[in-house]
C-alpha cells in the first residue's frame, strides 16, 4: 500500500509564495474619555493600540506605558470601580477587565499576531483570500451537500420563531447532516495509507489556523472564524480511518502512535485511541 497521490496533492499545505508587505498601516484609535480620569483612560487607550495588532504602533505603546504615573493594577481597580458605579453586571465587569493588569500579555499576544499575520499574507496574499474555500472545500460543498451546512438548515418553523434549537434536536440534526455528507467519501481522494489520514488532519489543522489569525486581522473584537461543522464531520471519518488502515511499517506505526497521543482531539476517547492502538499494534480489536 502506498500514499494516494490524488490525496496527497489535494492536501499538500502550500508553500508560502505571496510578499507579506502591507500597503497600509492601521490607524490608532481614537482617544476617548470614559471614566472622566485621564490617567484610567490614558491607560485603556495605550490597550486598544496595542490589540490593533499592528507593529508600528507596539513600541510607542510600549514606551507610553512607561510614562504614566498609574499603575495596571490601580488602573484595573478604578475601571472596576467606575463599572460598578454604572450599573454593569459584576460578571461582565470580571470578563471586561481580566488581564487588565497585565500590559506585557497583551504585548505578547499582539507580537504573536502579528508573526502569524506574516503567515497568512505569505501563504494567501491577503486575509480575504484566506476565507475563500480552498481545493478541497470547494468539492465538498456541491449541491445538496453546500445546503445542508448552510445556517439553520435543518431548523423547522418553531425553532426559526425562537431563535434557537435545544437539546435531542441538536443531535438529530447532527445525525441527519453527517448521514448525508457520508465523511465526504464520494468528493475526495480516498486515503490509502496512515500518512494520508494524519496529512489531512494537518491540513485542516493549518488552514483552521491560518483563517483564524486572518479573521482575527478582518474583525479586531471579534472572535476568530465561525463553525466549521463540515470539516469537523469530515475528521469524524478520518478518526474511524485511522483505525482500520494498517500500517505500512513500524516507523510509520510508531510516528502515527505518538502523533494521536499527542493530539488534544483523541483526550479522553480511550475508546478510540484503543482501536487505533490496536491497529497500529497489529492486532484484532473484536
Amino acid at each position: 500500500m502506498t500514499d494516494n497521490l490524488k490525496h496527497k496533492t489535494l492536501f499538500a499545505i502550500p508553500e508560502p509564495s505571496y510578499s507579506t508587505a502591507l500597503a497600509t498601516v492601521k490607524p490608532l484609535p481614537v482617544q476617548r474619555k470614559i471614566t472622566g480620569n485621564k490617567q484610567v483612560d490614558a491607560y485603556l487607550w495605550v490597550l486598544e493600540v496595542i490589540k490593533t495588532n499592528e507593529s508600528a504602533h507596539l513600541d510607542a505603546a510600549e514606551e507610553a506605558l512607561k510614562k504614566l504615573k498609574i499603575t495596571p493594577k490601580e488602573a484595573q481597580k478604578k475601571y472596576s470601580d467606575y463599572l460598578m458605579k454604572s450599573g454593569v453586571h459584576a460578571f461582565q465587569i470580571a470578563f471586561g477587565t481580566i488581564s487588565m493588569d497585565n500590559p506585557q500579555g497583551y504585548i505578547d499576544r499582539a507580537k504573536e499576531q502579528i508573526k502569524e499575520a506574516v503567515k497568512v499574507r505569505a501563504s494567501f496574499a491577503s486575509y480575504e483570500a484566506a476565507l475563500e474555500l480552498t481545493e478541497p472545500e470547494k468539492l465538498m460543498l456541491v449541491g445538496e451537500l453546500a445546503e445542508i451546512y448552510e445556517p439553520f438548515y435543518y431548523w423547522n418553523e418553531k425553532e426559526q420563531a425562537e431563535g434557537c434549537m435545544y437539546g435531542d434536536r441538536v443531535n438529530e440534526t447532527d445525525k441527519l447532516r453527517k448521514a448525508t455528507a457520508k465523511g465526504f467519501t464520494e468528493q475526495l481522494p480516498e486515503p490509502h495509507t496512515l500518512s494520508d489520514v494524519i496529512r489531512e488532519f494537518l491540513y485542516w489543522d493549518w488552514l483552521y489556523q491560518m483563517r483564524n489569525v486572518a479573521a482575527k486581522e478582518l474583525d479586531p473584537g471579534g472572535y476568530g472564524i465561525d463553525e466549521r461543522n463540515y470539516i469537523y464531520d469530515r475528521e469524524d471519518y478520518l478518526e474511524g480511518r485511522l483505525a482500520v488502515i494498517p500500517a505500512m511499517n513500524r516507523q510509520e506505526a510508531i510516528d502515527v502512535c505518538k502523533w494521536v497521543l499527542s493530539e488534544e482531539r483523541f483526550h479522553d476517547r480511550s475508546e478510540l485511541t484503543d482501536k487505533i492502538i490496536l491497529n497500529l499494534v497489529g492486532e484484532c480489536a473484536a
